[in-house]
């Protein structure tokens, strides 16, 4: 049950609530356009209790005190709450103040051009519209990077990507979803940062460019998110994170699956891509 909490915790705080009710992008042919922002996620309704926010950047980092986890904090009501949501920020934020990861450092520009290069390779709807930085567009996608230091002095970072848009199986309203980029390092904060972050960047890199081969078959329609792979259950290793994924059909480069609850239902606001 453990495992399980961990992913779906980071569905509620990245989506507000964990739902399996059917979520589609706009149908083919609607000449749907895209845009990819340079804005962080919100940290009100989008980051866990606590995590700080790199100035200018899409990066947070969290999990380096509990004291928004304790149930002391309860207690208190709202104002034990405050006060343990402070100590964590604080926590996190002299976690990695002195790291050279904690600078301006945006994903956009790269996804927008994973994005690019992934429509290139794989465009079934040849009217899709990926504009320029920023734009007001149908579809918006955030990226970011989530630092984690649960369990310091090892250091996980994880990628992701939030997009929004109108559901087209829920009349049009408004939803989103998260791609999830776990990766399999386990490393402390000064191998990710040595040789001007050399290892976090390339990881970077490699995990944009992972989520944008499975955002743009999602959008494409070209995901069932319940159709369940047999062999990469059983050949896609998994970590304690995600002990629990539900692996899918996706092309043989890619270890992609979702969380069910105990009655085999999908959650449908998240996709979990599992580095190898």
């Amino acid at each position: 049950m453990k495992n399980l909490n961990l992913l779906l915790i980071s569905t509620l705080l990245f989506t507000g609530c964990a739902t399996t009710k059917s979520i589609q992008y706009p149908a083919a042919g609607k000449q749907t356009s895209l845009s990819v922002s340079s804005e962080q996620l919100s940290s009100m309704t989008e980051s866990g209790a606590g995590d700080y926010f790199v100035k200018e950047s899409q990066i947070l980092v969290g999990d380096a005190s509990s004291a928004s986890a304790s149930p002391v904090s309860g207690m208190f009501g709202l104002i034990g709450v405050g006060v343990a949501m402070a100590i964590d920020k604080n926590a996190n934020s002299s976690a990695i103040e002195k790291s050279s990861i904690n600078q301006p450092i945006k994903f956009d520009q790269l996804t927008n051009q994973k994005i690019n290069d992934s429509l290139a390779q794989n465009k079934a709807d040849p009217t899709l519209k990926l504009l320029d930085l920023n734009q007001t567009s149908e579809i918006k996608i955030v990226p970011y990077s989530r630092l984690s230091f649960r369990e310091k002095p090892i250091v996980k970072v994880n990628f992701g990507l939030k997009t929004q848009f109108k559901n087209a199986a829920d009349n049009n309203a408004d939803t989103k979803r998260l791609y999830h980029y776990v990766s399999k390092e386990r490393i402390s904060l000064a191998e990710w940062e040595a040789q001007n972050n050399l290892l976090f960047m390339k990881k970077a890199d490699q995990a944009f460019g992972a989520l944008s081969q499975v955002f743009t078959l999602d959008l494409q329609h070209q995901l069932n998110l319940k159709a369940f792979d047999e062999n990469k259950q059983k050949n896609c290793k998994t970590n304690a994170d995600t002990s629990l994924v539900s692996f899918i059909q996706t092309p043989d480069n890619l270890c992609v699956g979702v969380v069910k609850t105990s009655k085999g239902d999908v959650f449908e606001n998240s996709i979990y891509i599992v580095e190898q």
